[in-house]
């Protein structure tokens, strides 16, 4: 009788805990996010991260609620992927850390979608870290000028090839911008050796 309870004693903890394995892990308003277990907070709420901490890997961060439409106007505040947001609450909407108050450069516009800092070189990018001039895709900086972007910090192991403009091949868009590398074309390069991810 005691190794029939014993047995169902065990059963009941290892289904337990295959359940709690296989949910998604969620914060609470407050509550920590982010991380190294990459916590996610509740619908309606958004991970705020401390402020210039672009570059930092497995960074935690707090849940706070995010209103469903942000106001038109407010203090701006350049993201870590060098964008200029109107207020705070869209930089959380988007899911972006915050670099600094205040717009990321002295020539660009102020949209959530308007990437700022003009450039022509990445020489040009120099006074934000991690960034920098990508061009319009194919052009490689023949036509025009290019904008200051962020490199990025993490990329997947997913396997879609493109072409960069030093005319290396990627394993993927996320590895090309890590780089720093404007984008030449989708796919592989031609006789080119594949740059490791």
């Amino acid at each position: 009788m005691r190794s029939k309870a014993m047995f169902g004693w065990a059963l009941g903890i290892t289904l337990l805990a295959s359940l709690s394995l296989s949910q998604p892990v969620q914060g609470q308003t407050g509550q920590t996010c982010g991380g190294i277990a990459a916590l996610k907070c509740p619908a309606g709420q958004a991970c705020q991260f401390p402020e210039g901490q672009c570059n930092t890997p497995d960074l935690a961060g707090t849940c706070v609620t995010v209103p469903e439409t942000c106001p038109k106007q407010g203090p701006k505040v350049c993201g870590c992927n060098g964008t200029t947001y109107d207020n705070e609450c869209e930089l959380l909407r988007a899911g972006v850390r915050q670099a600094r108050k205040g717009a990321c450069g002295n020539k660009g516009g102020s949209s959530a979608e308007h990437r700022t800092d003009v450039c022509k070189t990445d020489t040009d990018c120099a006074s934000t870290d991690g960034q920098f001039c990508e061009f319009k895709a194919g052009t490689c900086g023949l036509s025009g000028s290019g904008k200051c972007v962020a490199k990025g910090e993490i990329c997947t192991q997913e396997v879609k090839p493109v072409c960069g403009c030093d005319n290396k091949t990627y394993s993927n868009d996320c590895q090309r911008r890590l780089a720093g590398v404007s984008l030449k074309a989708t796919g592989e390069c031609p006789s080119s050796a594949k740059q490791p991810s």
